[in-house]
């Protein structure tokens, strides 16, 4: 089986096992986590972004529409006063390499984790790659959104907007 074949495999039981578990609906406080990031060795805390809205978003190198989302999620980051809103990235990858190459051609300047074992992923129940969560400033979810159309951001720069009671700044 090729690489991308065993890849897609592996992430059909991960969701499928994911799917019987529970599942984060908006309205549910966001499970806590805390991960090592690709950039630094200090890991990072979901707790440590209270009082921030925090788009959690889950990918992987494999992920197709991942390759779209990461770039105008890191254009809608710069939308946003970092000290109101910020996005954490969370990699599912098995193999950090994969992730870091990924990283090299498509960088962001938001923050970028790894979770190779996929229990943040589980914990949120995860239903389909890549998954999206946006968390307000309590740590309560307040929406998901699962696959990645471009025409998305248009949404969530929205969804943010409200959630900080500031005007959106759309290009």
């Amino acid at each position: 089986m090729s690489a991308i074949g065993w890849r897609s495999a592996l992430a059909a039981v991960l969701l499928a096992a994911a799917s019987a578990s529970f599942a984060v609906e908006p309205g549910a406080v966001a499970p806590g986590f805390r991960l090592a990031p690709f950039a630094t060795a200090n890991p990072v805390a979901l707790a440590d972004y209270k009082g921030k809205v925090v788009l959690v978003d889950f990918w992987a190198s494999w992920c197709g529409p991942c390759r779209q989302s990461l770039p105008l999620y890191d254009k809608l980051r710069a939308e946003f006063s970092a000290d109101d809103f910020d996005i954490l990235a969370v990699n599912l990858d098995e193999d950090s390499a994969d992730a870091r190459t990924f990283l090299a051609e498509h960088p962001v300047k938001y923050t970028t984790l790894q979770n190779p074992q996929g229990d943040v992923a589980k914990a949120f129940g995860l239903k389909g790659m890549p998954s999206s969560y946006l968390i307000d400033q309590h740590g309560v979810v307040r929406e998901r959104h699962i696959g990645f159309e471009p025409k998305d951001i248009d949404a969530l720069r929205h969804e943010i907007a409200a959630l900080i009671g500031k005007p959106t700044h759309a290009p």
